[in-house]
């Protein structure tokens, strides 16, 4: 009887057994020989080449053209290109090293690739190098990532960082240098342009987009398209069903006038986004997730369609209103919108809208009156609102959310003690109802929880009166911690990469 080995095993226990190994025993068993090769080749491409991240430079975006035209382009479904800028190394040993040649070298080779990175953005070849490898794919979904917030990021990291560090002993892992400090703003928010328009010349058409660009310290403008852009990326936005956006416009100076039929002009800050959005005609899901100072935002959202022209000053005319006929799926994580706006968002399209989620979010209440209105007399009123308008709904989620503004803040309770509640099924109307008599509103805060609010959240005397606490720190805490990627496995490494590219079963 000859003797069992790996070759002789049933495939489904041979990928069972690789499923428990690390990256470099996955591969070390897939170079033992051809068979065992072939066997784990589709298990093996699909964990690891489904979803990969990118940087914009010239190593990482040409691991991606070669993938794009190597047996596993049709394994790659999702690819992410991240924001991030290499920043220069002023003087040898700028960060703390042995103070020798060898570190010394280390950081000139990468100064020389900042300078090289800032050749290949200058010049736009990334582009022409994302339009080569999109080309070549089918992809599901693309992502614009910012760059990760260093030591507080535990997420995969793009493809090139470890082939940096094995070149110039630099980890960019840790590193802290953003489009402020630099003064290269412009460059970080010219990704999001670029890739829209690598996709729209290649003709490629992602049902899916993700935008993470909170932490790349970007304006408005990063979602600027100019006309004579259009014409190349419309058919892009146009065919897309899935949109998730985390975004905080942080600088004033990209906000823009406007001048809203019967309504002074005044500025807002997301102009070049909603006019973004407003190509979006095909989404079915959207996910709107820390959009900071976001209530003139969802007042937009919520605005009626109107097909009357516009007869203002030239050149000040407002993003037109959103219609999302196929919007099937809402939700909206870590973000301010006044609550009246959440039920005229779910009111407006109610004609298809079936699934809300609502989480870690803060609800303004507007009072009609100089008059405090005491919370538990208001609640169960708005609560009777929600159950009118949310009769469309077949699907809610609500999970830790806030009613109030500034110290005057409140946690949505529910009966079984928690600060969440979810529900599916077809008697939407009838839960909404009966969760009027068992919510309560949970929170006065003290003088010293007061004290530790901070200015972002602070009383504003336009929001109205409100109601009763709210813990920041732990709200900033959970969004600081949320920012995990774990589609890719983290011991993904580009020798790895670069084996199965150009290895066996060429």
């Amino acid at each position: 009887m000859p003797s069992s080995n790996l070759t002789t095993l049933p495939l489904e226990i041979l990928i069972q057994i690789a499923s428990y190994l690390n990256t470099p025993d996955y591969q070390a068993i897939r170079l033992s020989c051809r068979g065992i090769e072939a066997s784990l080749f589709r298990a093996f491409a699909q964990q690891y080449f489904r979803k990969i991240q990118f940087m914009r430079t010239e190593y990482s975006l040409q691991a991606l053209v070669d993938i794009s035209k190597s047996r596993f382009s049709s394994y790659l479904q999702h690819v992410v290109i991240t924001t991030q800028l290499l920043s220069p190394r002023v003087a040898p040993n700028a960060r703390w090293r042995p103070g020798n040649i060898e570190s010394d070298a280390g950081e000139e080779r990468f100064n020389r690739m900042c300078d090289d990175q800032a050749v290949l953005l200058n010049t736009g070849y990334d582009q022409h190098m994302l339009v080569e490898a999109f080309s070549n794919l089918k992809l599901e979904a693309v992502g614009i990532h910012g760059q990760p917030s260093h030591h507080m990021y535990h997420g995969p990291a793009s493809y090139g960082i470890s082939h940096i560090k094995r070149e110039t002993l630099v980890n960019l892992r840790f590193d802290t240098a953003y489009a402020g400090e630099l003064g290269r703003r412009t460059t970080y928010a010219s990704c999001l342009q670029n890739v829209l328009l690598a996709l729209g010349k290649s003709g490629s058409t992602p049902k899916r987009f993700e935008i993470d660009m909170y932490n790349s310290r970007v304006g408005d403008d990063a979602f600027n398209i100019p006309p004579f852009m259009e014409k190349v990326v419309s058919p892009v936005l146009t065919n897309l069903e899935a949109v998730d956006l985390r975004f905080h416009p942080c600088s004033e100076s990209t906000s823009r006038l406007i001048a809203p039929r019967g309504q002074a002009p005044h500025k807002i800050e997301t102009y070049y986004l909603r006019t973004l959005f407003s190509q979006l005609t095909q989404i079915k899901s959207l996910r709107i997730d820390s959009l900071r100072q976001s209530e003139t935002f969802f007042e937009w959202l919520a605005a009626p369609v109107s097909n009357e022209g516009y007869d203002g000053p030239p050149g000040l005319e407002p993003p037109r209103s959103l219609t999302l006929p196929k919007l099937h799926e809402l939700e909206l994580n870590q973000v301010e919108l006044r609550f009246n706006d959440l039920l005229t968002v779910i009111e407006k399209f109610s004609a298809t809208l079936r699934k809300l989620t609502v989480s870690k979010t803060l609800l303004h209440l507007i009072s009609s009156t100089p008059v405090v209105t005491p919370a538990p007399s208001v609640w169960p009123g708005l609560l009777a609102r929600l159950a009118r308008v949310g009769r469309c709904l077949t699907e809610i989620s609500l999970d830790d959310v806030d009613v109030g503004s500034g110290y005057e803040l409140s946690t949505i309770g529910f009966k079984d003690g928690g600060y969440s509640f979810s529900y599916a099924g077809p008697n939407m109307k009838k839960v909404l109802g009966d969760l009027v008599g068992s919510v309560r509103l949970v929170g006065e805060p003290s003088e010293s929880e007061e004290s530790d609010v901070e200015e972002d959240w602070g009383d504003d005397s336009s929001q109205g009166d409100v109601l009763g606490g709210f813990d920041f720190d732990e709200f900033m805490e959970m969004e600081e911690y949320d920012d995990l990627l774990d589609e890719i496995d983290q011991d993904l490494n580009e020798d790895l990469m670069i084996e199965a590219i150009f290895g066996l079963g060429q």
